[in-house]
């Protein structure tokens, strides 16, 4: 813990800081090998995409429902890793042709292994309302995965890829550890070198920790240093991360009935509603992601103080007593109105106590209130002086509604969406340059002009 210790340590050891000779005292080479990952439910695939292409939960649950209608994937919904044998089937039928959309589509078929469904993926008794997210058989064609978005086509080939791996080899590597003594202090160091690939072709290049060739007795030049550091907090949450945590919550929680409770229903939230609930509390200003990390604003602080009041409201407890008493009206060991009568009651304590409770930190608030202003507000309003142009939701208003001025600029201009960059060019210099974008109602074709407001006349204006 100190250097004073560390100097003590290698005293005792009979070494020192800096160069000096070591031995290979052992070797140990295992081969192992490690098969493909299970395949994709919705939460799984929201922290894949956030992983790699940082994209939202909501963002890759509209990218999959939009798959899912034009019958490029199975229903995205689902908790489940898990599919029946007549998906097995299908997808066995097509690997010919879900192979060609791959780049190397040979190589891959040099891993395939013989077909034959694994309980690891294809398990009927696990399969409860929805299988796992896979293709159907409908294969897009080059212009439909054209035609995708960006972030549907990176959505289609992580579960393109990850059903295929299904059918591949296991990625088989050789492990090689050794023991090195310098004095009296061991170390030790360890490699692996990739045997066979397999699944892993797919999953693009495989980085190799590998060590140089080694034999017992074989003298080698070490360098001992020192190196100080200090303990760091937990990495932020990402969306995907987060997802995570929502699944497995209840870990911590003593009483273990609880714990058993969360984990059959998985955690908190649904597939369904674990995006929602994130993009909810990014809505209203309570968290914020930056560079693909999610922290908590002072409005955010706000409601984490205002919980405190009340723990059961934050705790997994609450969720796990909840799905208990829905368990017993399942088994009518307790009656729907029982249940429902004990959640009128829990809603009017909470209306009732919390608020006379809640104790708020002023100079938070004050911070929290400026933000919150200085946010919303993209600039004075033209008409009457006196208000703020702020977004409305639907619509662009002036705070001075209650005054008497009803200002307002619309989201979308003939055809065109209405930032609030262009917004606030509007406000302050009454016109813009020339934009592009603008969509004629008779043609559909897009043209160019600038906009102009005049009072509170919103216009086109051509060179």
């Amino acid at each position: 813990k100190s250097p004073a210790e560390l100097e003590q340590f290698l005293l005792a050891k009979g070494g020192s800081l800096g160069k000096q000779t070591g031995r290979v005292a052992k070797v140990d080479k295992e081969q192992k090998s490690q098969a493909s990952p299970r395949l994709f439910s919705l939460s799984s695939l929201q922290t894949e995409a956030n992983r790699r292409y940082h994209a939202s939960a909501s963002q890759v649950l509209q990218a999959v429902q939009n798959l899912y209608e034009n019958k490029f994937l199975s229903y995205p919904r689902t908790d489940c890793n898990y599919i029946t044998d007549n998906e097995y089937a299908y997808l066995a039928q097509n690997l010919d042709r879900y192979q060609g959309l791959l780049p190397n589509s040979a190589e891959v078929k040099e891993q395939m292994k013989p077909l034959k469904a694994e309980k690891r993926y294809v398990d009927s008794g696990k399969v409860q309302e929805h299988h796992a997210i896979i293709m159907t058989k409908t294969v897009p064609s080059q212009a439909q995965m054209g035609k995708m978005s960006k972030l549907e086509g990176q959505v289609y080939d992580l579960v393109l890829r990850r059903t295929l791996e299904m059918f591949l080899k296991a990625y088989v590597y050789e492990k090689t550890t050794a023991l090195i003594n310098v004095g009296q202090l061991t170390f030790k160091a360890s490699g692996n070198v990739s045997v066979n690939l397999g699944w892993k072709i797919l999953e693009g290049p495989v980085k190799d920790a590998q060590l140089p060739p080694l034999e017992v007795g074989q003298e080698l030049t070490a360098k001992l240093k020192e190196q100080e550091e200090e303990t760091k907090p937990p990495a932020k949450f990402t969306e995907g991360s987060l997802i995570t945590a929502m699944k497995t919550a209840g870990k911590t929680l003593d009483d273990e009935e609880a714990q058993d409770i969360l984990k059959d229903v998985e955690g908190i939230g649904t597939e369904a509603t674990r995006a929602s609930t994130i993009e909810i509390l990014k809505k209203r200003g309570y968290m914020q992601s930056r560079q693909n990390k999610l922290s908590v604003t002072p409005e955010g602080t706000i409601l984490c103080k205002a919980a405190e009041a009340e723990p059961l409201l934050v705790s997994a407890q609450m969720t796990a007593q909840w799905e208990k008493a829905l368990k017993q009206v399942g088994a009518k060991e307790r009656s729907q109105d029982n249940f429902l009568g004990q959640i009128k009651k829990f809603i009017s304590k909470m209306i009732t106590e919390v608020p006379g409770k809640i104790q708020v930190d002023q100079g938070l608030q004050e911070e929290a209130q400026t933000r919150q202003a200085k946010t919303a507000a993209i600039g004075p309003c033209p008409v009457c002086k006196q208000g703020e142009i702020t977004d409305k939701g639907k619509f662009y208003g002036c705070s001075n509604y209650r005054g008497g001025c009803h200002f307002t600029l619309p989201k979308k201009f003939a055809g065109k969406n209405m930032g609030k960059r262009i917004v606030k060019t509007l406000i302050s210099k009454g016109k813009t340059d020339k934009l592009d974008g603008f969509v004629s109602k008779k043609s559909g074709q897009r043209y160019s002009a600038k906009l102009q407001l005049e009072g509170d006349k919103l216009s086109l204006v051509f060179d």
